[in-house]
C-alpha cells in the first residue's frame, strides 16, 4: 500500500512539472493574444501595457475595416517568437489578410514587433518567402515598407549556398506605372563593404549612419549597396524603360523604409 501511495505521489509530481512546462511554453502566445485583442479594439493604453519598453511603436493599421479574427503561431525554432496573422471581417469572396506581424516576447512583455505584411500591398508571396528564409537561416531580413510606385507584381526565390557563393534571397517587385521593377538581393556578409567600391562609386549614408555605396554609372539601373546586422543588401531599379525621372534619393527612401 505504501509503494502504491509513493507511486501515485510520483505521478502527481511529474504531471505537475509537465503542466508547468506547458504553461511556460504557452505564456508568450497568451501575451500576444491579449495584446492583439486590445490592438484591434483600439484599446491603445491597454495594448501598450504589454510592451517591454514604452518607446516601442505599435504598427499602424493601414485600413479602418474591422478585423474579424486572428491566429497566433509559435515559430518552431524560437518559442518566444510568435507570428500573428489577422483577417479583415466580412470580406466578400473569402478571407483577406489584414496584417502579418512577427512578435518577440521577453519576460512576459513584448520586446519586438516586425511588420511582415501590412494588408495594404499585395505582397503575401513576399511575406511567405522572407519568413521561409528567416526560419531556415536564422537571420532577420529587412524589407521595404514604402515604394516609389504601386507594386503590381512580385517574384522571388532563394538560392542555396554553392561553393563560395552564399545563400541568397532575391526579391523582385513589378511597378507597371513606372515600366520598371525593384530588385533586392540579400545575402550574408562575407567581406567588407569597401570590396564593392568601383570606379565612380559614390559613398552615401542612411539617416542612422549606415554606409551606402551608389554605383552611379551602372548601365542597367540605379543601384545601391549597404550592410546591416550581418547581411548585404543590394537594391536596384531598372532604368531601360523607366517612365519618369528617378534619382538615388528615391533608392535611399526605399532603403530608409526597410524594417
Amino acid at each position: 500500500m505504501k509503494k502504491r501511495v509513493n507511486f501515485l505521489f510520483l505521478l502527481l509530481t511529474l504531471s505537475s512539472l509537465f503542466a508547468s512546462k506547458d504553461a511556460q511554453a504557452e505564456q508568450p502566445k497568451k501575451v500576444v493574444e491579449h495584446f492583439i485583442n486590445h490592438v484591434i479594439k483600439n484599446e491603445h493604453d491597454l495594448a501598450r501595457s504589454y510592451l517591454f519598453d514604452t518607446r516601442l511603436a505599435i504598427p499602424e493599421l493601414k485600413e479602418t475595416t474591422a478585423i474579424g479574427k486572428f491566429n497566433v503561431l509559435t515559430t518552431p525554432q524560437k518559442k518566444d517568437t510568435q507570428v500573428v496573422v489577422a483577417y479583415f471581417k466580412g470580406e466578400p469572396g473569402g478571407e483577406r489578410v489584414a496584417f502579418i506581424w512577427e512578435i518577440i516576447v521577453r519576460d512576459e512583455k513584448i520586446s519586438y514587433i516586425q511588420v511582415i505584411h501590412d494588408g495594404a500591398k499585395p505582397l503575401l508571396e513576399e511575406a511567405k518567402l522572407v519568413k521561409e528564409y528567416q526560419l531556415k537561416y536564422h537571420r532577420r531580413v529587412l524589407v521595404p515598407t514604402e515604394f516609389p510606385a504601386e507594386i503590381t507584381g512580385f517574384h522571388g526565390y532563394m538560392t542555396e549556398k554553392n561553393g563560395t557563393l552564399p545563400e541568397t534571397l532575391d526579391l523582385g517587385y513589378g511597378m507597371e506605372s513606372l515600366h520598371s521593377y525593384l530588385h533586392i538581393a540579400v545575402f550574408p556578409v562575407t567581406e567588407h563593404l569597401d570590396r564593392f567600391i568601383w570606379k565612380n562609386t559614390e559613398i552615401l549614408q542612411l539617416k542612422d549612419g549606415t554606409k551606402v555605396l551608389y554605383h552611379a554609372n551602372f548601365d542597367l539601373g540605379y543601384e545601391i549597396r549597404f550592410q546591416k546586422d550581418g547581411l548585404n543588401y543590394k537594391l536596384a531599379v531598372g532604368k531601360k524603360n523607366l517612365s519618369k525621372k528617378f534619382t538615388v534619393d528615391d533608392l535611399l527612401k526605399i532603403a530608409e523604409s526597410m524594417k
